[in-house]
């Protein structure tokens, strides 16, 4: 997808009050400002398994630009397949996300800003290269269901206790002691 088509894509889902953007599989290196002006979306798509094909289709995103807050009615975000080695600071006014997909990327650390997160229930941290994790993820007191396998990580913060609401937590392909201590 050119820069243009991607434009031309934004300003009618702009018009049309789109609610579902899916961009996964147009090997994009950048999303545009102007993603931030889509604050009617309540999914975004930037990655996905394709059960078909049976592939992941991604893109080649290795940052986010900080409008990406400005989505606020966003609820699910799939940056799965990907190249992100940070996510700005800005992700933490999505406070209506439950789901936040980042599956196969390089983020290496996350931001103290995903405290904000309040509301997030699934957080897909598979495959990346987390060798740590910030004690403020212990904020996130509705999530349900958390996705660390396949990092860098050898000990799991204390405040994933205070996940009340935690119902799966997946650490494998770490290396971690089992079972962790909290």
């Amino acid at each position: 997808m050119t820069r243009d088509e991607l434009l031309q894509l934004i300003d009618r889902a702009q018009q049309e009050k789109w609610e579902t953007l899916d961009l996964a599989g147009n090997n994009l290196k950048e999303l545009p400002p102007q993603i931030g002006r889509l604050t009617q979306l309540k999914t975004l798509i930037l990655g996905k398994w394709d059960k078909e094909a049976e592939e992941w289709k991604g893109n080649q995103l290795s940052t986010l630009p900080a409008v990406i807050g400005q989505l606020t009615n966003l609820q699910s975000i799939d940056i799965s397949s990907n190249e992100l080695s940070t996510l700005p600071k800005s992700i933490g006014q999505l406070t209506n996300l439950q789901t936040l997909n980042l599956y196969d990327n390089e983020l290496s650390t996350l931001p103290e800003s995903i405290a904000q997160l309040t509301n997030l229930q699934t957080l897909n941290l598979y495959n990346n290269g987390l060798s740590t994790l910030p004690e403020c993820i212990g904020q996130l007191t509705n999530l349900q269901s958390l996705d660390l396998s396949r990092n860098k990580l050898s000990t799991l913060p204390e405040c994933i206790g205070q996940m009340v609401s935690l119902k799966t937590l997946d650490f494998r392909g770490n290396p971690v002691p089992i079972p962790p201590k909290f």
